[in-house]
């Protein structure tokens, strides 16, 4: 109760201070407001103009002594096995495959040249062809795409025995060959195929060779956080994701209304799995001040995030839907709670940040110093928290397409707020406990090394149920940095098989899937995006860890 309290009041702070704040740029209304709750919480004094912020007083609970042990964990590598012999390969002419219903034999040379009798000619989604082929041995391949588009670019399936397995993209209107590399196959016939995914294009031939082995040297990262005075919870919980990355994928799931093992999505897991996934996502869209100010509670985050930290020995992973500051909301008719989207606001970061609107700008530091406390107390009761905010900056980089307001004043505007609020949360408020997690969705949204441990990308494919590995999604992510960094699908529609994850290398950290729609139909587990029995198979195979084979995470090594 006494917590409870505490939070009730500084939430009730950040509201007189956005009712101070809204009403003019005058500093001094700003800091009387604050003033007014200094008997309930301390004052820091930051190098900014705004001086004063109001935070809450820290209790941080003493821990017991830890002594580090992996237990018997297996950390033995993963590495393809494969009979596969050195001298094969496979060519096949995609004419002379079965062509669906609109796909077309084309032998023109307006593409550039090609082998054999011509080319299909795909032109819908959906459609492609299929061509038998005998394998020598159990083991691994690359396939070698001849393929051209007449314009823009391709997003396509290769299929085995009518499943989709992988994608690749074809970008470039004369015939060129694109990789689909590390195909895992077994011995015998198999029916190869190619679907378009999203559009039309072009397929000369499929050349097929023994695939090489997985570089494991990617998955070798370097445990040291951003944050130098990272606490050692916070350490050890890093550590494991490094010890295990590549090894293993990590199983999430987001709970709606950050209602824990409550929620339907949790509770749906324990009744028709018996187990729960490893990682809980939580969002503290409720904590912003401006929904607050309407009536809005961020409900029993902390204790939820506590409860599965502490008493559960789960992964915990915060997000933020950022509603905008008061001034700014319902805009063009929107409701306030739509405030998070860019064109339902007409707050403009860029002059937020530039001072060109000064209240804008206090409102920006009000909000992060609000989100601080529920941090704080997370890291004074030592629970580390997968930190993901300003998630989706850049919207697709395939469109340019930002869709909420922290990203849509361009990536310039979008890296200074994560910085401002990296030395917020970090160096003013002292949130040691966060391990911070990027994923702008675009190479010019990333803030720098410095500022981020972990790279991830939200995965939604078009078709749902696609459950290939979204091996561009992933060299997209890898190609933002040299430095290596664990790669995470940070949030998912349809899950990818870890099956084709493991076998072509495209091994995500982990993946965390959104509630609702994504994992529930009629309130039940399994829907289209995620079959009942898909999730049978993910929660029980022996490469993806749910809640039960955690080791004790409080005690893994540092070092």
């Amino acid at each position: 109760m006494k917590r409870n309290a505490k939070r009730t009041i500084c939430a009730l702070t950040a509201s007189v201070m956005l009712i101070a704040c809204g009403c003019g740029n005058d500093s001094s209304s700003s800091d009387s407001s604050q003033a007014d709750s200094s008997s309930s919480a301390d004052s820091v004094q930051t190098d900014d103009s705004s001086a004063i912020v109001t935070t809450r007083e820290r209790e941080t609970i003493p821990l017991d002594p830890v002594t580090e042990t992996r237990g018997d964990f297996d950390l033995s590598d993963v590495q393809n096995k494969s009979d596969v012999p050195e001298d094969f390969e496979l060519f096949l002419e995609a004419e002379e495959g079965k062509l669906s219903e609109n796909t077309q034999n084309l032998s023109f040379d307006r593409y550039g040249s090609f082998s054999g009798k011509g080319y299909a000619a795909i032109g819908n989604k959906d459609e492609g062809f299929e061509i038998d082929a005998e394998f020598p041995a159990d083991g691994s391949y690359d396939f070698i795409i001849n393929t051209a588009v007449s314009n823009g670019t391709s997003d396509n399936f290769i299929t085995i025995d009518g499943e989709n397995v992988t994608t690749f993209t074809v970008e470039g209107n004369t015939f060129h060959e694109v990789a689909a590399e590390k195909i895992k196959l077994t011995k015998g016939k198999h029916k190869i195929g190619v679907t378009a995914k999203t559009g039309s294009f072009f397929v000369d031939s499929i050349k097929i060779k023994p695939a090489a082995l997985v570089d494991l040297t990617q998955f070798e990262i370097d445990k040291t956080l951003c944050n130098p005075n990272a606490t050692d919870e916070t350490k050890r919980l890093y550590s494991f994701m490094c010890d295990v990355y590549g090894k293993y994928i990590i199983s999430g799931q987001y709970a709606a209304d950050n209602r824990g093992v409550d929620s339907a999505e949790f509770s749906e897991y324990d009744y028709k799995l018996g187990k729960y996934p490893a990682i809980m996502g939580l969002d503290l869209i409720e904590a912003s001040p401006s929904r607050v100010a309407h009536g809005s509670s961020p409900g029993l985050i902390v204790e939820t995030a506590e409860d599965w930290y502490l008493n559960r020995n789960g992964i915990v992973t915060i997000c933020w839907h950022w509603n905008a500051p008061e001034p700014y909301l319902e805009y063009n008719g929107a409701a306030w709670w739509e405030g998070f989207y860019k064109d339902k606001t007409n707050f403009n970061l860029a002059k937020a940040l530039s001072g060109e609107d000064k209240e804008g700008y206090d409102l920006l530091i009000r909000d992060i110093d609000s989100i601080a406390m529920y941090l704080q107390e997370l890291d004074d009761h030592h629970v580390p928290v997968l930190w993901r905010p300003l998630h989706e900056g850049g919207g697709d980089p395939k469109w340019n397409n930002p869709w909420f307001w922290w990203g849509s004043s361009g990536a310039d505007a979008y890296k200074e707020l994560w910085k401002l609020m990296y030395d917020r949360l970090t160096n003013v408020h002292h949130c040691n406990n966060l391990i911070w997690v990027w994923n702008g969705q675009n190479l010019d949204y990333y803030p720098g090394d410095e500022y981020v441990d972990i790279m991830g990308y939200d995965s939604y494919p078009e078709v749902h149920g696609d459950h290939s590995p979204q091996k561009n999604l992933w060299d997209y992510t890898k190609s933002t940095t040299p430095t290596k960094k664990i790669i995470a699908m940070t949030e998912n529609g349809s899950i990818p098989d870890p099956d084709p994850c493991m076998s072509e290398g495209i091994r995500w950290s982990f993946f965390c899937t959104w509630n609702g729609e994504f994992a529930l139909k009629d309130y039940q587990l399994g829907c289209e995006h995620n079959s009942l029995e898909f999730f049978e198979k993910i929660m029980n195979h022996d490469r993806v860890l749910t809640l039960d084979e955690l080791p004790d995470l409080k005690s893994w090594p540092i070092e």
